[in-house]
């Protein structure tokens, strides 16, 4: 027995048989690794999440994300966040997901989750409309913007943008194939549709041939409705065009805008007279006849800074006797220019009220009529 208790075969067999009692207690080594493994994988979960959390930040503000990541990263971590600290610590430098190439997965990934929780719950309303808009990017790409409108689970609607897609051409056929695409691409059931939104181009609006009476051919009980706010805009144009002294005043302040924006010393010029007359430091706006809201903050920006608008350009002129800024300053210091001035100072921001009150998705009849009403009668 001493002598089988010293030799190799009993040694070996000995040792094993602790090893399966210590097991029994602390768990098989697979078991300690799948444990060790599901706790890395915890605390990397964790981590992921901030780095998602930061970018849902930075998107929702409007603040360039891939060129600010790393900047919030390294703020978070300093004040304190032990998880995101240690997992950036442990990580590999080619897997930490800080990278302009993480960042952007990130922001398509919430993109994707949003969209589907849209899209699950447009999916589940028994009707919807659709509004709809083309315009050309910066890089001259024809691109259409659809959004969505539905009754939420409360009774109330919502509205949501879903996409922005491509177009090949901006004729109805092509417009109307993309929207019919879109939708089955996303499993929206056309036959729900019940309402559209465009404007009055006739490209959308045409009885015939127009987006709206293709999209009727597939969901005839559609109503097709006329932007409201696009309605009030081309009133708004047609008046000042009807009014020679208003028109003339829109030439000016575009004359003006042109003048100013075009170049960077004009309109520091502009910003040097109204330190010194300590005036609000403000930028002439274009009065845009598409954007409705511009030609309010284009007139209270030039009849707050006027008196440093007509010094600028005169100083100007003294400066470079550029004929230009001697014929905006005499435009504006007519006496017609400034009544108009304080005319469309006094009407714009009762039609942006009335502009305002056509976007929210409840429209108050009783608050909008005497806005109606008063600027009628100016």
């Amino acid at each position: 027995m001493k002598i089988h208790a010293k030799s190799d075969i009993h040694l070996l067999s000995w040792e094993a048989e602790m090893a399966a009692a210590t097991a029994l207690q602390e768990g098989s080594v697979i078991q300690q690794l799948q444990q060790i493994n599901d706790e890395e994988k915890l605390k990397n979960r964790m981590a992921i999440k901030a780095l998602i959390r930061c970018t849902h930040f930075l998107a929702r503000r409007h603040i360039p994300h891939t060129t600010n990541f790393d900047e919030l990263i390294d703020l978070i971590v300093s004040c304190g966040a032990e998880d995101l600290k240690g997992f950036l610590e442990r990580a590999r430098l080619n897997a930490t997901y800080t990278s302009k190439v993480a960042v952007v997965e990130f922001v398509e990934a919430v993109g994707l989750w949003a969209e589907e929780c849209l899209l699950k719950r447009l999916r589940q309303d028994s009707h919807f409309s659709i509004m709809a808009d083309e315009c050309t990017d910066v890089t001259t790409t024809e691109e259409l913007s659809i959004f969505f409108r539905w009754v939420n689970m409360d009774g109330q609607p919502v509205e949501h943008f879903l996409d922005i897609v491509p177009l090949k051409a901006t004729d109805a056929k092509t417009i109307y194939s993309a929207l019919v695409e879109f939708m089955k691409d996303k499993n929206i059931q056309i036959s729900k549709l019940v309402g559209m939104g465009f404007d009055g181009a006739a490209t959308f609006s045409g009885k015939h041939n127009g987006v709206q009476s293709l999209l009727k051919k597939i969901s005839p009980h559609a109503l097709f409705v006329h932007c409201h706010c696009h309605l009030l805009q081309l009133a708004c144009v047609q008046a000042a065009n009807a009014t020679s002294g208003i028109k003339h005043v829109y030439i000016t302040l575009t004359t003006l805008w042109k003048f100013c924006h075009y170049s960077p010393k004009r309109a520091e010029s502009l910003k040097a007279v109204q330190q010194v007359l300590d005036l609000p430091e403000l930028k002439v706006v274009k009065p845009s006849d598409t954007r409705w809201l511009s030609p309010e903050r284009c007139v209270k920006a030039v009849k707050a800074s006027y008196s440093a608008i007509v010094t600028a350009l005169n100083n100007i002129y003294e400066q470079t006797h550029a004929p230009e800024a001697l014929g905006i300053s005499k435009a504006l210091c007519r006496p017609s220019t400034l009544v108009a001035i304080y005319l469309l100072d006094y009407v714009l921001p009762q039609v942006a009220k009335l502009s305002r009150a056509l976007q929210t998705e409840r429209i108050d009849l009783t608050a909008i009529t005497p806005l109606v009403d008063a600027t009628l009668n100016t």
